[in-house]
């Protein structure tokens, strides 16, 4: 396998796309349901492809294939292929790519088996969930992804039943996003930093942080980037938009685009070389951060973008001229 990203991050930190189920849902398309977004690609594939077209068109340096709820156990009794659905999300978001730039990277999603907030939920059998995800990974490689992108993990445990699953199946980079609960634990209770160490030893290129309260995962910037300059393995994050409120309700768009690239910024200046954006964003939040991350690389970060705390990253965005 090459170090080409390695090579890239020695240059600037690359930018990941946003949420690909917020841009659906605004514009029409009904995810609800376990399979969530895998059912638009029966439905909807050219609009999974026109969203991805948008991200690269505000410069994402990384597209994700729409494989987060592929897999077989959230398609069964569906009817739907997972994996045909799994190879052809694949084959969409690499034709969006060779149509814009050979050299963006495709990453192929492995979600958690069961619901990405509900620790208890995850199954007792470190077996079945290594075997669960060595048959995703088995088909994101042979799709032939850039990087397997383990994402949005609320359990150490299927953190790591998932990453000796993808290493089993492939040779490709291999990614762990975790979901923090707060700025010093994942989900389940098990300390960053921990987890970050047990990652590193298991093979991880990167580790991350996503589908947090921009909030949260500023007050976990501290520890979790210590621990990963102390294991030697390169680290990013991408919040989501919400934020938790005094009634105990959720506001999903709470995080305006300048919010979430201002926390971006400084990710970045603490070391991190992936930066990108979760649910309740849109392509307008990609094209902000994109924007930041040109002017840190050109050491001039300062510079003031403009905006105000109402620029919501709402599902309202336009589409963009394709």
């Amino acid at each position: 396998m090459t170090r080409d990203l390695d090579n890239a991050f020695g240059v600037r930190p690359l930018v990941l796309d946003g949420a690909l189920g917020t841009v659906m849902e605004g514009r029409g398309v009904n995810t609800s349901g376990k399979s969530w977004t895998a059912r638009g690609l029966v439905s909807h594939p050219d609009l999974i492809y026109r969203v991805h077209k948008d991200y690269l068109w505000e410069g994402a340096d990384i597209l994700t294939a729409n494989t987060f709820r592929t897999n077989p156990r959230a398609l069964k009794d569906t009817g739907l292929d997972a994996e045909a659905l799994t190879k052809k999300a694949v084959r969409i978001a690499r034709k969006a790519r060779r149509e814009k730039n050979p050299l963006i990277r495709v990453a192929g999603s492995i979600a958690p088996v069961e619901d990405c907030f509900s620790p208890e939920l995850v199954p007792a059998s470190d077996a079945a969930l290594v075997e669960e995800h060595r048959v995703m990974a088995r088909w994101l490689d042979e799709a032939r992804v850039d990087i397997i992108l383990i994402e949005t993990m609320n359990t150490l445990r299927e953190a790591l039943c998932a990453l000796a699953a993808a290493k089993a199946e492939s040779e490709k980079y291999v990614w762990v996003s975790l979901v923090p609960k707060d700025g010093e634990t994942m989900l389940d209770g098990t300390p960053l930093d921990y987890a970050v160490k047990r990652l590193a030893e298991g093979g991880a290129h990167l580790v991350a942080l996503n589908c947090a309260p921009l909030t949260t995962i500023m007050d976990a910037m501290p520890v979790f980037s210590k621990a990963a300059r102390r294991a030697m393995v390169w680290f990013g994050c991408y919040p989501n938009a919400s934020e938790k409120l005094p009634d105990g309700t959720w506001d999903l768009y709470a995080s305006s685009n300048k919010q979430i690239m201002e926390g971006c910024l400084a990710w970045m200046q603490e070391g991190a070389v992936m930066v990108g954006s979760c649910c309740g964003t849109t392509p307008s939040t990609t094209g902000r951060i994109r924007t930041k991350r040109d002017l840190f690389y050109l050491n001039m970060e300062h510079i003031d973008l403009g905006g105000d705390e109402d620029d919501r990253a709402s599902m309202e965005d336009s589409e963009l001229p394709f």
